[in-house]
């Protein structure tokens, strides 16, 4: 078995009887072009072969592409595709022409002519997902990808493996996506402590930190990533060493490639004909919560006009308002009761182009709703929303998903309850779901196809109509 990193988290698998594509992303930018590879690469996609199986982890756009799944679909649309049971992945792959597509479930033992898959179950309840261990006469590897793996789970996986992984691309950099909402920067030690505890379970015979290897790199975003990535691939490797120095460990590039053989794990660096590491620019994610974090200002990559600007934000105030009136008569929304227990004001803040402001503020009263629009924040606000314009239009019309507008987006809470136990002051931490981000992913008109939209304006340029 040979293994190829061709970036971030796409694999190339030479088993036995199959030449495999995971989570294939060719082309940079990716992630709705909010980030690139990191190392940069290049990828000659006229290097890559027919393939006879693709596998996809999950829908995550750095590792469901659209274009890469494209690509492959116009020289290997017969091959076998491994999915989830996602509907919008089924969806994608039907409408690109894929023919043989099989949904399968965590724990799903496919035993082939002469080579094995096994779909590792993930732990996370928000994510339909898994990762894969590759079997052929050869040896063994597990591609951990995304999924979060309890050690108690990974005695029943090396039984469906045959007893010993050879190579372990494992889960390391525990990303702290939380940053954008809640603006922390703690380090995340109890999942670093699980992924060192999984490695050591598993014993491979070679450990390699896998997938992560993206940064933000699109106008405005830069900035995100002295907070995102508070775990580098190089203090991984030296935790393992710490740990358990019986365990072999290596770092691996765009173009890397390790040669699995009877129970010997061979590396190669920069031996691929089809990727290329063009620079380790690794450096550009150093974690530094002391950055300085920007003003937030408008792009406007795309020069819409102010007027179209203006009318979009107009129109997501008046569907915001409704809803919200509706939603609190009723009593039906749980995540609007609960502002309405508090009560509280809330707020949604938008910033031009040109540097002007427009505000909704939202005071929850026990007499009703009070909403009112300003050109400038109150400073009453407890909990509030701040967005650019043309970030705020095209989530709306989902040109965009909420992964590439996170950087030009603010989000805060002051809210607490507050009460009083034995002559002590006690204090309630309150952290509510944002109601913009509620209305616009969940209760929107189209809201519950959103996603699908989205996919069909990415599907444009390859599926005939």
């Amino acid at each position: 078995m040979k293994v190829t990193l061709l970036g971030h988290a796409s694999v190339y698998i030479e088993m036995e009887g199959a030449k495999c594509l995971m989570d294939p992303v060719f082309h940079d930018p990716f992630e709705d072009t909010a980030v690139v590879s990191c190392p940069r690469r290049t990828i000659d996609v006229d290097a890559i072969p027919p393939v006879d199986l693709v596998v996809i982890s999950h829908n995550h756009l750095d590792h469901f592409d659209i274009p890469s799944l494209a690509h492959i679909a116009k020289r290997s649309r017969n091959c076998d595709v491994v999915c989830p049971q996602d509907t919008a992945i089924i969806y994608t792959l039907t409408k690109l022409g894929f023919t043989k597509i099989h949904p399968e479930k965590p724990l799903t033992h496919l035993k082939l002519a002469q080579y094995e898959l096994v779909t590792t179950r993930s732990f996370v309840s928000n994510v339909t997902e898994f990762g894969v261990v590759f079997k052929d006469p050869s040896g063994t590897f597990w591609n951990q990808v995304d999924s979060v793996v309890m050690p108690e789970s990974v005695p029943g996986v090396l039984a469906q493996a045959g007893g010993t992984i050879d190579l372990l691309f494992a889960m390391y950099a525990s990303q702290n996506f939380n940053f954008f909402e809640s603006r922390g920067t703690s380090f995340p030690y109890d999942m670093h402590a699980l992924n060192l505890t999984n490695a050591m379970a598993i014993k491979p015979r070679m450990v390699v930190p896998g997938a992560a290897g993206f940064r933000f790199a699109g106008a405005g975003m830069e900035w995100c990533n002295a907070f995102l990535f508070p775990m580098s691939r190089e203090r991984f490797v030296s935790d393992v060493h710490r740990i358990a120095p019986d365990l072999h460990t290596c770092l691996a590039n765009p173009g890397d490639t390790f040669e699995i053989e009877g129970g010997k794990v061979v590396h190669h660096a920069a031996s691929s004909p089809i990727a290329k590491t063009l620079e380790d620019d690794t450096h550009l994610l150093r974690f530094d919560p002391t950055a300085p974090t920007p003003p937030l200002a408008d792009p406007n990559p795309l020069g819409t006009s102010s007027a179209v600007l203006s009318r979009s934000v107009a129109d997501c105030f008046d569907a915001f308002s409704g809803w919200l009136r509706a939603a609190r008569a009723s009593g039906s929304d749980p995540v609007v009761s609960a502002y309405d227990e508090c009560p509280c004001t809330y707020a949604i803040g938008v910033v031009f182009p040109d540097g002007t402001e427009r505000w909704l503020e939202i005071r929850f009263q026990s007499e009703g709703l009070e909403i009112e629009r300003r050109d400038s924040a109150s400073g009453r606000a407890d909990v509030g929303h701040r967005i650019v314009a043309s970030a705020l239009a095209a989530w709306t019309k989902r040109e965009k998903t909420y992964f590439y507008l996170r950087a030009f987006s603010r989000k805060w809470s002051t809210l607490y309850g507050l009460a009083s136990e034995a002559g002590r002051a006690k204090i309630e931490v309150k952290n509510p779901t944002d109601l913009l981000a509620h209305f616009l992913e969940k209760k929107a008109k189209g809201a519950d196809v959103a996603f699908k939209q989205w996919i069909d304006i990415q599907l444009q340029p390859y599926v005939r109509k």
